[in-house]
């Protein structure tokens, strides 16, 4: 076994820490990146940050982010079923239909963006229309023209890898801008998988901090160490996404990163599916993510049954708190 002393970007711990290589399967380039895990938070993150012309050449123009795509009219109008639903807007029989699947079908009805269930977190916190809302690295603004939708008047975008400042179709603005750089007051800053993305964590929600109003909160929507799929898993997880994602925290890595801010773990909120079995499956037996055919490849590939089966086992992973992806709600102290 490898290890390295290296400072660990979320707890500080020197090590000596474990490292872990691992391979770029999201497009299949099949590269080899190396990665620590930290001896004492057990947060994963890659060992050497990529920058400039190498870093950019892993963010192509079609990126899941930057695709504003809204989709269909039907699918715009079942969100915001679903979305009323989940912000506790009345009865919505369609939005309690669509709120009872599996998260994996739940997360078809929606827009193309890393959304996930962050409109239900919000309506858990009781987060009111009239909120000051900043998403960070939101990329086209596809979620954002969501929660516009959805009846939210205050939002705000900050993604640094946008060409320029814009507005969404919705007219919300997004500045062309890193967190440090954001100015104003916000009583929600969410970053929904972005803050992975980021070479400084600390730093970043730091900044994030110092721009939350009294008693506001961030949001922080990450994938996490502190999961099954990571232990089953491990290098061929496929939410490691070498080499974009920087550094993937544990729970109790971001609970002292949040601490060193001047914010307090709340609480944590697991959205995850059942891509974590079957993308983690994918990774292990060579099969690139953009390889695969859809559903119809999943199916053909691994059963109907046991695509089902991952999808009832990811939502008891979520109410144990051993989902592959949660919602680290963070308040400001």
């Amino acid at each position: 076994m490898s290890e390295i002393s290296k400072e660990c970007r979320m707890c500080g711990s020197a090590g000596p820490h474990r490292t872990v290589t691992v391979r770029e399967m999201y497009y299949g380039t099949r590269e080899l990146f190396e990665y620590y895990v930290c001896a004492d938070c057990e947060t994963l993150q890659i060992v050497d940050v990529l920058e400039g012309e190498e870093l950019a050449r892993h963010y192509p123009r079609k990126y899941y982010s930057y695709n504003a795509s809204q989709g269909a009219g039907v699918l715009q109008w079942l969100t915001r079923q679903r979305d009323r639903h989940d912000l506790g807007e009345g009865t919505q029989p369609v939005g309690a239909l669509i709120a009872a699947l599996p998260p994996g079908i739940r997360s078809l009805i929606g827009t193309n963006d890393a959304s996930g269930d962050v409109v239900g977190m919000l309506g858990q916190l009781g987060v009111g229309r009239e909120a000051r809302i900043l998403d960070v690295g939101c990329g086209g603004g596809a979620l954002l023209d969501r929660l516009a939708r959805a009846g939210f008047r205050n939002l705000f975008g900050a993604d640094p890898f946008v060409d320029a400042d814009t507005t969404t179709s919705m007219g919300v603005p997004i500045a062309k801008q890193f967190m440090e750089d954001v100015a104003g007051e916000f009583d929600v800053i969410m970053f929904n998988h972005s803050l992975e993305h980021v070479p400084d964590p600390v730093s970043t929600l730091k900044a994030a901090r110092a721009r939350l109003a009294s008693g506001g909160i961030c949001v922080a929507r990450v994938p996490t160490t502190s999961s099954e799929a990571w232990d089953v898993y491990g290098k061929n997880w496929c939410l490691i996404d070498a080499p974009r994602h920087t550094v993937v925290p544990s729970r109790r890595g971001m609970a002292r990163a949040a601490e060193a801010v001047g914010m307090q773990l709340e609480r944590t909120i697991d959205d995850s599916n059942a891509s974590q079995f079957f993308g983690s499956e994918m990774y292990r037996t060579d099969t690139a993510l953009t390889e695969a055919g859809g559903f119809g490849y999943l199916f053909k590939t691994f059963g109907v049954k046991r695509v089902w089966d991952w999808e009832r086992r990811s939502i008891a992973l979520n109410r144990q708190g051993r989902g592959d992806q949660t919602g680290f709600i963070l308040r400001a102290r």
